[in-house]
């Protein structure tokens, strides 16, 4: 009994993580962009994920965990819900054992929504991020005597997403800052922790340059926007409104300074000021984007709390936005997509069954959302192909997904195609069982479900 009481915060903790996953991805498909990424570990060599970063804008760390598990489609989707579930155990076991917050402070963190109802379920490269972000905090007390893998627990983080490269950013430009004033003001000046950080901030350079040049800016960006940022970042941090949140945040940064962490208030400003840029000009983002200004305050906390004793009510800013996130009604990942990802998952069930495996199909797959949430559950013999009759498979078909999200479909390719390939069918949502435009006829071949079909396509010419 007295064990069990000692690691209480272990036990509760990880039962509430665990179950909290498996209430939401119990029975429940992948959405899209988890089976986009488990779709390029799947089919893409490792040569071809760099080259594809240019267009999905992600490193190459978070396809080459799936790897693994991807290239034998090993047990799909609930080897993906499993990899995420484990990262985020490992990490809320780091900080559960070396976050210097009182227990209470990390219970709120718990029990707060964006982890218990987002990331716990929400299979992508997010959940690396905060595993590698919580064991660079784990490691910032003995960064000095664990320096190599101090640097490349930040090589990795730098690697998960664009908000691990800002992550590591800050925390790199920290350390450099740490390593510079300790070269210049030691009397026996030690080049080598100097050497070590500038080499590594070089090979990452050079990685993002391998991944991200030459991208073609001529590549429409989906990011839709249906909310204002300051509307956005409001409904992330409810029922904090972004006036509260803004006021705990400038009394963060005035404790920062009270209490000479000058790092932790480095990494807060760097990185809110990181993450507005990106907001703004770049990539409007979503929710589970817009709540690492929650754990960027987690981390400034931590951060600040490394090294130095700190009191109880030093916490309370923190205390107080996981305290409000715990009620935060905006967090219900997946439950407006059950529906749609149900049907998608049974029409491609149904695909399966028309077409046995001892038998070769190829389907034309307009709407490539649908496309890449079936793909990983048909058999092998089922090729799906998209509006320039590429293999949804291929590196050219990943290179050219948000083109055939803007353009408009060339119905001349489809006729060349088919004027090839007569054996070709379409596969779209329900219509009438038979129409036709001015230059193809459909006919209905299959219906798999109550919203998707298969249909017969010839030409008029």
């Amino acid at each position: 009994m007295n064990r069990l009481l000692k690691y209480h915060l272990y036990i509760i903790g990880f039962l509430a993580l665990t179950a909290a996953a498996l209430w939401i991805n119990w029975n429940c498909p992948p959405n899209y962009d988890e089976a986009h990424a488990w779709n390029i570990a799947r089919y893409l060599s490792p040569a071809e994920i760099f080259a594809v970063s240019k267009t999905e804008g992600h490193p190459f760390l978070w396809y080459f965990l799936l790897m693994p598990l991807a290239k034998f489609n090993f047990l799909y989707p609930y080897a993906l819900y499993f990899l995420n579930l484990i990262l985020i155990l490992s990490a809320f076991y780091l900080l559960y054992k070396y976050a210097p917050f009182p227990t209470y402070i990390k219970y709120l963190i718990t029990f707060s929504a964006p982890f218990l109802q987002l990331y716990t379920a929400f299979a992508r490269s997010y959940s690396l991020t905060i595993l590698l972000l919580f064991t660079a905090l784990a490691l910032y007390p003995k960064r000095h005597q664990k320096q190599l893998f101090y640097l490349f627990t930040l090589f990795l983080l730098a690697n998960t997403n664009l908000i691990g490269i800002f992550l590591t950013l800050s925390l790199g430009c920290i350390y450099l800052f740490e390593n510079l004033q300790n070269y210049y003001s030691s009397a026996k000046q030690n080049f080598r922790p100097l050497f070590y950080t500038l080499n590594f901030a070089l090979i990452e350079c050079l990685f993002l340059i391998l991944q991200f040049y030459d991208y073609d800016r001529n590549i429409p960006q989906y990011t839709p926007i249906s909310n204002s940022l300051q509307l956005d970042i409001t409904k992330a941090l409810a029922p904090l409104n972004i006036y509260t949140y803004t006021a705990l945040f400038i009394y963060s940064l005035i404790l920062f300074i009270k209490n000479h962490a000058y790092s932790a208030f480095f990494l807060l400003i760097t990185f809110y000021t990181q993450l507005i840029i990106l907001f703004t000009s770049i990539y409007h983002g979503a929710i589970h984007h817009h709540l690492f200004l929650y754990i960027g305050f987690i981390a400034a906390f931590w951060l600040s709390a490394s090294n130095r004793t700190l009191t109880k009510t030093t916490f309370l800013p923190l205390a107080l936005v996981a305290s409000a996130l715990i009620f935060n009604p905006n967090i219900q990942f997946k439950l407006k997509d059950k529906a749609y990802l149900y049907q998608l998952e049974s029409s491609a069930h149904a695909i399966n069954r028309f077409f046995p495996q001892d038998s070769h199909q190829q389907l034309l797959v307009l709407e490539h959302f649908d496309a890449n949430i079936i793909l990983p559950y048909l058999n092998d013999n089922i090729t799906l192909l998209n509006q320039t009759m590429t293999d949804f498979t291929t590196l050219k078909a990943f290179n050219e997904s948000l083109y055939h999200m803007y353009i408009p479909i060339n119905r001349y390719t489809i006729i060349g195609a088919i004027n090839t390939k007569p054996d070709i069918l379409l596969y779209r949502s329900c219509g009438r069982n038979f129409y036709q435009n001015e230059l193809l006829t459909f006919n209905l071949k299959y219906r798999l479900n109550d919203k998707y079909c298969i249909y017969t396509i010839n030409s008029r010419f």
